[in-house]
């Protein structure tokens, strides 16, 4: 079930950030991040897709067992994004005096998205040497390369609105980076289910995850 649960929140957070930007016209999405929707009529569009990203990126780490401190960061980013949820953005235009809410949004989407960009890497590396993911391999290393490109990108974009210039496509960028790491995620929640085994020395293995 964690599979389709993974598929399923990952389906809820694009469809819900896709209807934010098509729905809610009073800002730029070439301009504005995905969570500043949040204060417009139908702001509690992100909201659902925040949670749904939660949700899905849990399920997976719950089922990548045994992936070491690739899985502890994948927690991480799932823990940030429902903080973020939690504790939603200001409107645009008040960089300068952030309330306590945007404060918080602002710190648990900066370490999720760092801890989410390392996962991805150090995930992605790790399953390559292993035969069960050969099948996923090469778009799983497409995937981890252009998400990390796109995060540089980013943090380029964010450096610019934090130096109160906004030349560079703040929201685009997100865009982007966001679309990326949940392919990449959509993809990883696709793959077999981590083995462990039963006993020291014991050739026989116990499935974690399920096999759906």
């Amino acid at each position: 079930m964690s599979k389709k649960f993974s598929l399923t929140g990952f389906a809820i957070a694009i469809l819900s950030f896709v209807m934010s930007d098509v729905i809610n016209r009073g800002y730029d999405p070439v301009d504005e991040t995905i969570s500043r929707y949040v204060n417009l009529p139908h702001g509690w569009l992100v909201t659902v897709g925040l949670l749904g990203l939660a949700a899905g990126s849990a399920a997976l780490a719950a089922r990548t067992a045994g992936s070491g401190w690739g899985r502890g960061l994948l927690w991480l980013w799932a823990g940030c994004a429902l903080i973020a949820a939690i504790f939603p953005a200001d409107p645009p235009g008040n960089w300068s005096n952030p309330s306590l809410s945007e404060s918080v949004h602002g710190v648990a989407a900066w370490v999720g998205l760092l801890a989410l960009a390392i996962a991805i890497v150090g995930l992605t590396l790790r399953w390559r040497r292993e035969p069960a993911w050969a099948p996923r391999a090469r778009a799983l290393t497409v995937l981890a390369w252009a998400s990390s490109v796109a995060f540089l990108l980013f943090v380029v974009a964010m450096a610019d609105a934090m130096a109160f210039t906004h030349t560079a496509p703040l929201g685009l960028a997100e865009r982007v980076l966001l679309g990326l790491n949940l392919v990449w995620l959509a993809l990883a929640a696709t793959g077999p289910a981590r083995t462990r085994p039963l006993a020291t020395g014991s050739r026989s293995h116990v499935t974690v995850g399920d096999r759906a």
